[in-house]
């Protein structure tokens, strides 16, 4: 494929109406992302056309430092694409793997409301607000892309009228599942979703149904924050009303509110930062040597207290070591279609759950020996390590210096440890995550090994149990049905 004026450099996605690409502006040599349309047959395709063309038009309208620049939209031969900004850091939807603190969270939804109000501005609703649709830049500022499916609020409404909606199951506003016309309003209804979503790691509403899912999203009450996150539910409610009436009437409005909860100070400050792309920010270098101290304050308790833990034996959690063959996989860092990957990983498997690790005789004592012993110190240590390890996406590699390793070496220390075991639970939804994306990218070998990764840590994970019924079943044809949906 040739697109006169650029260099091509390799496929980086695929949506619903054009494939995307990586590639070189040749007059200013620059990396842009370039849109492509894909070729459609039949009486739809002139339709399609012209809502790709309105896409471009729309954001190159939109001069805002949260949305995505648009620098181009032409033809060349028979081929209709779009030129953009390359935007490096990642998106939501990968971040959303990793931890992500209340601060970060609120700050993404301030930014995010204030790109939306530029657009809604310009008379402009998104209509598909959802994590992967949410860019960041390599310094961490949010981007919102992807407006293929706006369009001008007092323009021709058929499109609605149809009975169709438009957007993802997921984060879909009540009224716009319903078929009716919209505003800006159902797009801070979604942002709100994704903010439940920042905020607990879990969607706002569950099913195996897509449909099931899409009538939660109308009928049923706005999902309750855990006890230590409730000073957001406030902002939650008015973002996720039902009623439209209820929600926020404005972006600008949503943007108020997040400010002044910015401003009461009532949000930890000493929240360990969030993911960072490059590795090289000021907050990523402290961070590490943060990590190193807390290594160095381990080894130290650990030698102190030696006499006694030589004497403390493993307790009842079957682990053994195995080396799990991953072809072509790597746990170090978020993976995407063509990151480059090592061959082996070591894996360390958890066998058993909390309530019956506690079965070895004269296990109790001991432990209450090591607990007298600076095991407070330790126990944090290892605890404030796994959770690194899990924001780094260090799930179970390197070794001794993964998110598995920090939480088993916790539980032999103290056997039934709540924080380390859904520390390991976590790890093995980290591997159903990695898993759904291999799948939804038909990388079949892949996908099994993480499943079987997962499996091995977390025997039960429904999930992958799912998954793996489905490999087995090998339907390919179901799954893009499902992927067309989001």
């Amino acid at each position: 494929m040739e697109i006169s004026g650029y260099k091509i450099q390799q496929e980086i996605g695929k949506g619903g109406m054009a494939t995307v690409y990586l590639a070189i502006q040749e007059s200013l040599e620059r990396s842009v992302v370039l849109k492509i349309l894909d070729k459609i047959q039949g009486a739809t395709s002139e339709e399609m056309i012209a809502r790709f063309v309105h896409e471009g038009r729309i954001v190159a309208s939109l001069h805002h430092p949260n949305i995505v620049t648009i620098f181009d939209i032409g033809r060349s031969g028979e081929e209709l694409y779009i030129s953009m900004e390359y935007v490096q850091g990642g998106d939501l939807k990968q971040r959303l793997q990793s931890h992500i603190s209340p601060k970060t969270a609120l700050d993404i939804v301030g930014k995010i409301g204030s790109a939306l109000k530029s657009a809604h501005t310009h008379n402009v609703i998104h209509r598909d607000v959802k994590p992967a649709n949410i860019l960041f830049n390599v310094d961490g500022t949010p981007l919102l892309t992807d407006f293929g499916i706006a369009k001008q609020m007092d323009l021709d409404k058929e499109l609605t009228s149809t009975g169709v909606f438009l957007g993802s199951p997921n984060y879909v506003s009540p009224e716009q599942a319903s078929g009716i016309n919209v505003d800006g309003r159902s797009d801070i209804y979604s942002l709100g979703c994704i903010f439940y979503e920042m905020l607990t790691g879990s969607k706002p509403y569950h099913s195996d149904s897509v449909i099931e899912i899409v009538i939660q999203h109308k009928t049923s009450p706005v999902p309750i924050l855990p006890e230590s996150l409730s000073i957001y539910q406030p902002l939650l409610d008015r973002m996720m009303a039902k009623n439209i009436d209820e929600r926020f009437a404005s972006a600008e409005e949503l943007i108020k509110s997040v400010e002044k909860l910015q401003s009461q100070n009532l949000i930890d400050e000493n929240i360990s930062p969030d993911f960072d792309v490059t590795g090289l920010s000021q907050k990523t270098i402290d961070k590490t040597t943060t990590k190193k101290k807390h290594i160095k304050l381990l080894i130290v308790l650990l030698l102190i207290s030696a006499t006694f833990f030589f004497s403390l034996q493993f307790v009842d959690i079957k682990l053994k070591s195995s080396n799990v063959r991953l072809d072509q996989i790597s746990t170090n860092s978020v993976l995407s279609a063509n990151s480059p990957m090592p061959g082996h990983a070591p894996i360390q498997v958890l066998q058993t759950a909390p309530s019956s690790v506690i079965t070895g005789e004269n296990t109790e004592n001991k432990t209450k020996e090591s607990n007298n012993l600076n095991s407070e110190e330790i126990t944090r240590a290892l605890s404030w390590l796994g959770k690194q390890c899990l924001d780094e996406f260090k799930l179970t590699y390197p070794p001794k210096d993964n998110a598995y390793y920090y939480f088993s070496r916790l539980l032999e220390i103290q056997p039934g440890n709540k924080s380390a075991y859904d520390g390991i639970l976590s790890i093995a939804e980290q591997y159903v995550i990695l898993a759904e994306q291999s799948f939804a990218f038909n990388e079949i070998k892949k996908t099994h090994s993480y499943i079987d990764i997962g499996l091995q840590i977390d025997p039960k994970n429904e999930s992958l149990l799912s998954l793996q019924s489905l490999m087995i079943e090998n339907k390919p044809g179901f799954w893009q049905t499902i992927k067309s949906f989001f």
